[in-house]
């Protein structure tokens, strides 16, 4: 599958003018970014019908040119308009009203009717002269899989079966989806499916949906011995967890970063083991792997738990592989980007980390790293911070802070926690770090602001550089935060009393999914949040009032 069209990783509107970048990179890059008129506003029939059109004439033009034809060959299965006012048509690949396994593609269109990406799994190698009508009928089917089945008497249910197309290596075949159900407390519990050539009967493919997690060992790059969920398949592994619906593939550093940017890189790869222990104490191209696969699992678990949030979008996705299982999509964690390269980053589907250059960075997949461009997802599908100014400061300062509180909820809570990138960042220099919340000062910034990153509104950079300063001036924010949960004194005056790192996320949370807009800065940002400690703790509470103090001690009022 890929995700491309007018991507918004790729491409930000300011008037008429395109802008090219990585978005929500964790080192600084440039970008612009500005708000548009809504289309999508109340979600009326009109609106839906509306996106349709615009949807299918993207994919006409998409599809034409490979003998599909999306008014004839694809199906629509429904349109929503979210709450970031984008409509979302999903489609279904058909021949001749039969649906393709696995044929499906998204239109996302932005507020303005414009296309902000398209989710592409469209089948290529489908024949529109393909053979729909089976040989015989389903009963046939579910007779031939039961012939070959060791226990008929043990199934739980009555088998089903319908037809689909399924794409091939060679060729896509007409067939019939046998699914069988057993649950009989025994090790064979399982749900086959299998697909059965409708025209000469032959089994094609199978796998069962209950065995598709299974807990291996791995040995990961700054976390030790760690269990992960892996999938298993004819005697392989790969590193699939569909209880969390994430995968990590391994880039095998793609030469070219930039066309990999836009979508035009070489392919990912399966990791593959044969046993149950990944990597190896020396270390090998697994590690990192492991690593990122172990960290994805912990975000997933702190916005579970912390939150009730299913995932980056709430809904288990944005998927963007089809499991193995064949049942769910899977957000991707690609490692081994390209060479040396000293960065990590969310480019709007992805999570994309390089190995570093072994000077700078070692692999860039730490559990804080990893949080913070999952975050970048969170954001993208609730305030959509413009990743400019203020508001792109604080689009990276909410990233640390769940970074932050994602690896705490992994090792709990010491020093560490408020370093950022501290695992990769100048492996060979011990206790330093790319970003301190507790003390920003501290913070490299290549002489922006003169003690390094500011952390008081006072001391914030006004120029343009890093998208006007989205990395710099977080330091502002991050500031504001570590004084709310922790408390302490700031060097400029002025002291409190923590909440807590607990009440401190919940209320950040509370503030960019309800509060914050495209546009908030830092002073609507100090409102959106006491807003929120206010719907979470009641009005006046010492919550909302700490809220109040920790701004005010960085110099927001």
């Amino acid at each position: 599958m890929s995700v491309s069209g007018s991507s918004r990783a790729l491409r930000v509107r300011v008037g008429l003018t395109l802008c090219a970048m990585v978005p929500f990179s964790f080192l600084a890059v440039q970008g612009c970014s500005s708000g548009t008129p809504e289309v999508f506003g109340e979600g009326s029939d009109e609106e839906l019908k509306a996106a349709v059109e615009i949807s299918l004439g993207e994919l006409e033009g998409r599809l034409a040119p490979e003998g599909i034809e999306a008014r004839r060959d694809l199906e629509v299965r429904n349109v929503v308009v979210d709450e970031l006012r984008m409509a979302h048509t999903r489609v279904q690949q058909v021949v001749h009203g039969v649906p393709v396994f696995g044929g499906e593609a998204i239109v996302h269109l932005e507020r303005d009717g414009g296309v902000f990406a398209v989710t592409d799994a469209i089948a290529r190698k489908v024949s529109g002269d393909l053979q729909v009508t089976p040989a015989f009928g389903p009963e046939v089917a579910i007779d031939i899989v039961l012939a070959g089945y060791d226990c008929v008497d043990c199934l739980t249910d009555e088998p089903t079966a319908d037809l689909w197309v399924l794409p091939m290596e060679d060729a896509a075949r007409l067939a019939y989806r046998v699914s069988l159900r057993r649950e009989d407390g025994s090790a064979q519990t399982g749900m086959p499916v299998v697909f059965v050539d409708a025209l000469g009967g032959e089994t094609l493919w199978s796998y069962d949906n209950l065995q598709t997690n299974t807990v291996a060992t791995g040995h990961s790059l700054y976390n030790g011995q760690v269990q992960i969920n892996t999938y298993a398949a004819s005697g392989q592994y790969t590193l699939e967890d569909t209880t969390r619906r994430i995968a990590t593939r391994d880039n095998r550093n793609t030469p070219s970063a930039l066309l990999a940017m836009f979508g035009f890189a070489g392919s990912t790869y399966d990791f593959a083991s044969t046993g149950l222990v990944w990597g190896t104490l020396a270390g090998n191209a697994q590690n990192a792997g492991v690593e990122a696969h172990y960290a994805s699992g912990k975000v997933y678990d702190f916005y579970k738990t912390a939150f009730g949030r299913n995932g980056i979008d709430g809904n288990n996705g944005p998927g963007t592989v089809n499991a193995k299982d064949g049942g769910s999509k899977l957000v991707v964690s690609r490692v081994h980007y390209s060479t040396k390269y000293n960065n990590a980053f969310w480019n709007g589907s992805v999570m994309t980390y390089g190995d570093g250059d072994g000077t700078t960075f070692s692999p860039l997949v730490t559990l804080d790293i990893c949080g913070h461009e999952m975050t970048h997802g969170v954001i993208e599908r609730t305030a959509n911070l413009t990743y400019s100014g203020e508001s792109g400061a604080l689009n990276e300062a909410i990233a640390d802070i769940m970074g932050a509180m994602v690896e705490r909820s992994a090792r709990g809570e010491s020093a560490n926690t408020w370093l950022i990138g501290e695992d990769a960042y100048t492996p060979g220099t011990p206790g330093d770090a790319l970003r301190y919340m507790d003390d920003p000062h501290r913070a490299p910034n290549n002489g922006y602001t003169a003690n390094g990153d500011p952390d008081h509104y006072s001391e914030r950079y006004t120029g343009t550089a890093d998208n006007g300063g989205v990395h710099i001036n977080s330091g502002i924010v991050n500031k504001m935060f570590y004084l709310l949960a922790v408390g302490g004194e700031h060097h400029r005056g002025g002291s409190m009393a923590g909440i807590g790192a607990d009440k401190a996320a919940a209320i950040v949370y509370k503030a960019l999914t309800s509060y914050m807009t495209s546009s908030t800065n830092f002073a609507q940002a100090r409102t959106a949040m006491i807003n929120a400690a206010t719907a979470l703790h009641g009005s006046g509470s010492a919550e909302a009032t700490a809220v109040g103090q920790a701004w005010s001690l960085v110099g927001v009022n």
